[in-house]
């Protein structure tokens, strides 16, 4: 039980990471998009490319997180059920 607390614990404080460099990377995809539109460059195209690929993998990972803590939660709830039950028979 107390594994699947730190799991989740550990699993919570990475997806609080992961939507911090979302946000960061929303910006900067955004200012990307920016240079991109103004500057008309190949090389503006490509850095835009890359910080909106780079958002796409950080919420993929955010996502992949978040159903882990589902994952981990149910498994959790399903331990504590167990035990309620072995406490309640007699």
């Amino acid at each position: 039980m107390s594994d699947t607390r730190t799991e989740l614990a550990r699993l919570r404080e990475a997806l609080r990471i992961l939507d911090e460099q979302a946000a960061y990377q929303t910006d900067v995809a955004q200012e990307a998009e920016t240079r991109a539109v103004v500057a008309g460059t190949p090389l503006a195209d490509r850095q835009l490319h890359e910080a909106a690929e780079d958002l796409r993998r950080l919420r993929r990972q955010r996502d992949e997180a978040r159903e882990q803590i589902s994952a981990v939660t149910a498994e959790q709830d399903q331990l504590l059920e167990r035990l309620f039950d072995a406490k309640a028979s007699p």
